[in-house]
């Protein structure tokens, strides 16, 4: 299990194949990251008062934005996959990337000997990303893409901030895009 879509705001639609899409997004994001989906994010879809007041009472900052992210453990003491996925080590202070070479044996038949070796019933929830969807709407159009492509990175975005990424340097930002352009892409939705 990867994602929980929820929608707490009435302002913008969500057709189903958008769910989908998000789920989709989050869980290649967590196996690009982490080596596997094993976690549960919860998205939630809310409007922008919603996400301004959320914004206030956890960031000090009196202004709606497009998403936020709240981890429910320290991303430090998260577990990621190293090398080709067999063994597990400790995440250093930015998660290990899941070479692409390694990627594709999490998608296949042939991934039951690595997925055996993960117990779905630990599965255990990651945190919370929170999207305003009327944001999502302008900065599409402001894009000029797709809504779908606007709420997928929004969540990709916020599942790097679970699992320990940011964005406060030059290098830090241009890592979170390399991966979240990826994901795009991997989900047919490239720029």
């Amino acid at each position: 299990m990867s994602a929980e879509i929820v929608n707490r705001q009435t302002r913008v639609d969500i057709a189903p194949a958008l769910e989908k899409k998000v789920k989709e997004a989050v869980e290649i994001a967590l196996k690009l990251t982490m080596g596997h989906d094993d976690f549960e994010v919860d998205v939630s879809f809310v409007d922008d008062d919603e996400i301004e007041r959320l914004n206030a009472a956890y960031r000090g900052v009196q202004a709606p934005t497009d998403v936020l992210s709240f981890p429910m453990d320290d991303p430090d003491e998260l577990v990621a996959y190293e090398g080709d996925c067999a063994e597990l080590t400790e995440c250093p202070d930015l998660p290990n990337i899941v070479p692409v070479d390694d990627f594709d044996v999490w998608d296949g038949e042939d991934a039951s000997s690595a997925a055996d070796a993960i117990d779905a019933a630990n599965c255990r929830l990651l945190g919370d990303v929170v999207i305003s969807l009327p944001r999502a709407v302008e900065q599409a159009a402001d894009y000029g893409h797709s809504l779908a492509r606007e709420v997928c990175y929004l969540a990709v975005h916020g599942v790097l901030h679970l699992v320990g990424h940011d964005h406060e340097t030059d290098e830090d930002a241009s890592q979170m895009r390399e991966i979240e352009e990826s994901v795009m892409c991997r989900i047919g939705l490239p720029r």
